[in-house]
């Protein structure tokens, strides 16, 4: 509460100096406004009363005199060199002012205002035929700007202070109302920073503390899933490297048994090790690709072609399909999308060789575009098909379908949790259709636009 009335009170400190501030710019401007239109009138009238030759001293002292009781200013007019030749007080008659720079302004042909022991200067220069002839200089005293602006200030720190008593006695009254359930947020908070994550504030009411409440336990709930997903993914990371590691120690401890003398033994042995080792580089570089997805928010954003991206996709996957006997077929027109070119072509790439990799020998890999509301890929193939069961988690990190066929393909399980994390992060959708042994449709939704 205490830090909450300091809030409010230098808040009301802060406003009361802002406002005495803007009243005295305030007054000062709109009288240098007034003063400068009176010192353009006065510079007027001395070049219509001859000024500059042989004047009209009466007239223009006369008009000075009317000038200075209308502006309640004191009016100079001085000759080119500086020297005041008419005072509307005729006191300071023949007494050089040059020193003041508004003067010297206005010597220079501009007009020129200032402020020196709360008086204000306007000067203005009097011009006969483009030649600057003298000047007129308007002293005006602030002390009644002063004096209203204090006025004014006064008032308001009464009001300020009259606010400050009230603001401190209905803080003391919502103290209970309030502060309480904050304060409870704020230890479970507390408690979770130290990690004990598994914390809850009860909801009360319908307020926006309530809202607040239901906020936190959402945003603990999501954070023990993904404090639980992390822990799942740490262990399943820990076992696909462990699994290379263990055959690749097998392996070599066979060499060192003696296997190394037979060359045929100990070549096949090689053999498998650069499979293992081909297998342990392929889950490390798809971590260090999930890792990028999860922690990059600055991607290169450009405007492509999925044509001719989907056509560069299926270029570089041909020869992996040759060795399987099996057909991509492609049939799309041009479209325009927004986004990152290299990581939808990963994403697409990513299906389409696993499409690939699960057909039957002597098939087709069916590949085509469609341009509507949102652009569309559709990769289709006639391979083993996903259960229906498994859909919903083929996406997941590390989770396998076949974990035994899969690591005959070499695969590590991340190709498809990295390609859902690309098209989540352009705000596009993967649907799955698929039935065992017919084979599986994905359908990759993408908007022309970057939205992310």
């Amino acid at each position: 509460m205490t830090s909450y009335l300091i809030i409010i009170t230098f808040s009301l400190l802060l406003i009361n100096f802002l406002v005495y501030l803007t009243l005295q710019n305030s007054y000062i401007s709109s009288k240098k406004d007034e003063l400068s239109l009176y010192a353009s009138t006065m510079a007027d009238k001395a070049v219509e009363g001859g000024f500059g030759g042989d004047y009209n001293s009466y007239f223009i002292k006369n008009v000075a005199s009317s000038i200075s009781s209308q502006a309640k200013a004191r009016i100079f007019i001085t000759d080119s060199n500086g020297k005041i030749v008419i005072d509307s007080e005729d006191k300071l008659n023949n007494t050089r002012i040059d020193n003041l720079y508004e003067v010297q302004d206005a010597l220079k042909g501009n007009t020129s205002w200032g402020s020196h022991n709360n008086i204000l200067y306007v000067s203005n220069p009097i011009k006969l035929g483009g030649r600057v002839i003298g000047s007129v200089l308007m002293s005006y005293s602030l002390e009644e700007i002063y004096k209203t602006i204090f006025s004014v200030h006064k008032t308001l720190g009464i009001i300020s202070f009259l606010l400050l008593i009230i603001v401190m006695v209905f803080s003391y009254i919502m103290t209970g109302i309030i502060i309480e359930p904050i304060k409870n947020v704020i230890n479970a908070i507390e408690s979770m920073a130290e990690g004990n994550l598994d914390q809850r504030v009860e909801v009360k009411g319908n307020d926006e503390i309530a809202r607040l409440s239901i906020a936190f336990n959402n945003m603990n709930e999501k954070i023990n899933l993904m404090d639980r997903e992390r822990r799942q993914f740490v262990a399943d990371a820990s076992h696909e490297l462990k699994s290379p590691l263990a055959s690749i120690k097998v392996l070599v401890q066979s060499l060192l048994a003696g296997g190394i003398n037979d060359k045929n033994i100990s070549m096949e042995f090689l053999d498998n090790i650069d499979k293992e080792i081909d297998r342990l580089s392929n889950i490390v570089g798809n971590l260090l690709e999930l890792t990028k997805l999860d922690g990059s928010y600055g991607l290169k954003i450009e405007v492509f072609d999925l044509n001719d991206l989907c056509k560069d996709v299926i270029k570089k996957i041909n020869p992996i399909a040759s060795t399987r006997n099996v057909t991509i077929r492609y049939e799309g027109k041009s479209i325009l999308i927004e986004g990152n070119r290299d990581n939808i072509f990963r994403a697409i790439y990513n299906i389409v060789e696993n499409s690939v990799k699960y057909s039957n020998p002597n098939s087709y890999v069916d590949v085509w575009t469609h341009k509507g509301s949102k652009a569309k890929i559709y990769i289709k193939d006639t391979g083993i098909g996903i259960p229906e069961e498994d859909i919903p988690r083929i996406f997941e990190r590390f989770y396998r379908v076949d974990k035994t066929r899969d690591r005959k393909t070499g695969g590590s399980g991340l190709g498809l949790s990295i390609t859902n994390e690309i098209i989540k992060r352009h705000k596009g959708e993967i649907h799955v259709k698929s039935k065992v042994g017919e084979g599986s449709l994905f359908i990759i939704t993408l908007p022309y636009k970057f939205e992310g």
